[in-house]
């Protein structure tokens, strides 16, 4: 097996919950999210020669997890063809029936995921990366802000995070 194969199957394999929790917070229906997740681990592929230094596979890893992420979203919002519009009844039953085919059926779990979706594509990425115990220097360098910006929008987004959640229950 090529060094590159090895290299590639050893940060999937570490990493794999990680890139689905990405996945799952961008994309909200299964079919979205294995396509997500199919996307994600291209571009890892097409980007690991880039990789230099071990010690910064997790945050690169994350970077193009998230860049990938926001482009797939950007994308099929972009295209009015594709883009799907759902009935409230709809929305209500794709949620009541993920909540109930969760792994973990916590309903604090399933609000926060729910609640995380509505969020705005940087704030979803910056709760992801504080859920993953990032620091701002980490996150700031994943996704291309200053750690200062990192921590005030941080604040934001945990505020805006909370407001969903209590207004969901």
């Amino acid at each position: 097996m090529p060094a590159d194969e090895d290299k590639f199957l050893e940060l999937v394999n570490e990493n794999r919950n990680r890139v689905l929790k990405v996945c799952r917070v961008y994309a909200w229906v299964s079919a979205d999210q294995d396509d997500l997740y199919q996307e994600i681990l291209f571009q890892i592929w097409r980007g690991l020669p880039a990789l230099k230094e071990k010690q910064f596979a997790n945050t690169w890893l994350y970077r193009v997890a998230i860049n990938t992420a926001i482009s797939f979203v950007r994308k099929r919002t972009i295209r009015s063809d594709r883009v799907v519009y759902v009935e409230h009844a709809d929305l209500t039953r794709a949620i009541e029936s993920r909540q109930t085919t969760e792994e973990n059926s916590d309903d604090r779990i399933a609000n926060l995921y729910t609640a995380i979706f509505q969020l705005n594509p940087l704030e979803k990425a910056l709760v992801t990366l504080f859920l993953e115990d990032f620091t701002y220097e980490q996150m700031a360098e994943v996704t291309g802000i200053n750690a200062n910006n990192v921590g005030v929008m941080l604040h934001r987004a945990k505020k805006k995070l909370s407001c969903l959640m209590e207004a969901a229950q």
